[in-house]
């Protein structure tokens, strides 16, 4: 028998976490005892709940455990909101729990009452969350929470508890059964449509097959993703919530479709000689379809595979949906024992690959990298610092213009090493979710490539990563301005252009006063050796990067697709 913040806590243990992110506040006031005492779990307290939020998130991403993060009903839960939509967008397991006012004062007014009678927490965060519920009583905690930690797994989506204080001082009477593996992370694959799809990839009349990789690859589903497309060499692109699923040096990457996309992604995808497009874990969005392009249809099959079917034929028909985990879809293609079709197309797709690649270089501009300017051009800052930066090195990118330069310019060499905020882009919350990242990944080096504007939003955290002495490089691409908006304002004349502007700010006595280090750099030259001295730090260690805002983002084949849609004006 044991208190049910005990309870909760020791099962979440049981269950893989090691650390949680908490806003604190007082209807949480009961879990403090098992957050700070329970051996084998740290608590890490946020500066504010919507950085705890992003903060599980970006521990999700890179542990592929269960991102956990608490904050009091009302205004701490409704804090979070934002974080769990974007975690929604693009399918992160998140656990959200939020203490709430004891039953006995709900709808009579009581301070912070957000409650089913009150605000309704539920029914708020039933919109942003794949389940929401409230603890009625301790009988029912087991279950709601065994629901809630197998839903975030399966449908990789955040969901939320609600616990009033009185059923957290109740006492459980029965012991946590821990939740199989197999349950949270199972694997199948629908044979009879498995059977269509190798009957159309596994025959000597259809030769050009690429493949478009998205966030639904998890885990080990990566490597698996490399083997297939190794042994029979087709060409691999990825969505840009899916960028570095296969490292974007080797000879079968197209790089990005979409939108940041480079030349070889979307040359090849567009290409009317594609005959078999592989869509392996897209919903096949807006950014992941530029801006839905029919071009990139191809001649034959459209054949998308998702462990959720209602992210299947979205957007267009597909002429074969397979409801799958993608890791087991790829391992069957991977073992194919008769494997003629696929192995008679070799040749086909290699001189498809090296047509692609001799169009031009990956890069779009490729010839802003080595850019001398002064204030730098965003393209040369992204290329010197991924040269200075480790291999295995994570990025975490924040929302705005800088967003483009690195979808662009950044080369990714490993898998799970690049996380964004894609669908909802919220600015700034790359900023937690490196804090989470790195605490999930902490023998690898992170960087968050930010804006100033971005700083403005969640700029706080810098101290809870001083505070819990967790090494950061916070790469601050500080053009001044809100810099995407900045393009559409200058167009409209110097009022709105003038709305823009973030007038100068010590970012680097910014980043000290909070806990951290830091440097100013103002010329191409010297990012190598602040790069340097930032992974030698033991805390954040922000670059300010002086960048000038007049260069268009490298995304202009974007641009020009939306110019076509049919709402644009």
């Amino acid at each position: 028998m044991s208190r049910t913040t005990n309870y909760m806590i020791r099962a979440l243990l049981d269950q893989g976490v090691s650390h949680v992110f908490i806003g604190l506040g007082g209807l949480n006031d009961n879990f403090m005892p098992p957050l700070s005492e329970t051996k084998g779990l740290r608590t890490i307290v946020a500066a504010f709940e919507g950085g705890a939020a992003f903060m599980a998130d970006g521990y999700s991403r890179a542990s592929g455990q269960l991102g956990v993060c608490f904050g009091i009903g009302g205004p701490g839960i409704l804090n979070m909101t934002t974080a769990l939509a974007a975690a929604s967008t693009d399918r992160s397991s998140v656990l959200a729990i939020s203490g709430e006012v004891a039953r006995s004062w709900e709808g009579m007014g009581g301070f912070q009452d957000a409650s089913q009678a009150g605000i309704d927490d539920i029914d708020i965060l039933q919109r942003v969350t794949g389940f929401s519920t409230s603890m009625s009583s301790a009988a029912v905690v087991p279950r709601h929470l065994r629901h809630a930690i197998t839903y975030a797994f399966t449908r990789r989506s955040p969901v939320h508890l609600s616990v009033p204080v009185d059923v957290q001082k109740a006492e459980i009477h029965e012991e946590w059964q821990p939740i199989p593996t197999a349950l949270l992370s199972p694997q199948f694959v629908d044979e009879k449509t498995l059977a269509v799809a190798i009957g159309l990839l596994n025959t000597p009349e259809t030769r050009n097959i690429v493949i478009l990789a998205g966030p639904g690859i998890k885990g080990h589903g990566a490597h698996i993703l490399r083997e297939f497309a190794e042994r029979f060499d087709i060409p691999v692109a990825t969505t840009l919530s899916g960028k570095g699923l296969i490292p974007e040096g080797h000879p079968l990457a197209l790089g990005v479709f979409g939108y940041g996309g480079s030349r070889w992604a979307i040359d090849a995808i567009r290409s009317d000689e594609v005959e078999v497009l592989l869509v392996i874990g897209s919903d096949l969005s807006q950014r992941d379809t530029m801006q839905w392009d029919p071009k990139m249809l191809p001649s034959k099959a459209l054949i998308q595979v998702d462990a959720d079917p209602v992210l299947i034929g979205r957007t267009w028909n597909a002429d074969v949906p397979i409801v799958a985990d993608p890791a087991s879809m790829l391992k069957a293609l991977a073992d194919l024992q008769d494997a003629s079709g696929l192995e008679a197309g070799r040749d086909s797709r290699l001189e498809f690959l090296r047509k692609i690649r001799g169009l031009g270089p990956r890069w779009y501009n490729s010839e802003d990298r080595e850019s001398g300017a002064v204030p730098m051009h965003p393209a040369r800052v992204v290329s010197e610092l991924r040269n200075a930066f480790p291999d295995n090195g994570v990025l975490c990118v924040d929302s705005g213009a800088h967003r483009a330069w690195f979808a662009e310019y950044w080369e990714t060499r490993e898998p799970r090493t690049h996380f964004s905020l894609t669908n909802l882009g919220p600015m700034g919350g790359a900023i937690p979710l490196g804090i989470g990242a790195k605490i999930a990944q902490p023998e690898r080096p992170l960087m968050i490539a930010t804006g100033d504007g971005c700083m403005l939003m969640h700029g706080m955290e810098l101290h809870t990563a001083a505070r819990e002495k967790i090494p950061l490089v916070i790469a601050l691409m500080n053009n001044q301005a809100y810099g995407n908006i900045y393009f559409r304002a200058a167009k409209m004349g110097p009022g709105p252009e003038r709305l823009t502007d973030i007038p100068g700010i010590a970012w680097v006595a910014f980043a000290k006063s909070m806990g951290g280090d830091g440097e100013l750099v103002e010329s191409p030259e010297g990012i190598p050796g602040a790069v340097k001295r930032s992974l030698e730090a033991s805390g954040p260690y922000l670059l300010d990067l002086r960048i000038d805002k007049t260069y268009p983002t490298p995304v202009g084949v974007w641009r020009e697709r939306v110019k076509e849609w049919e709402d644009n004006e």
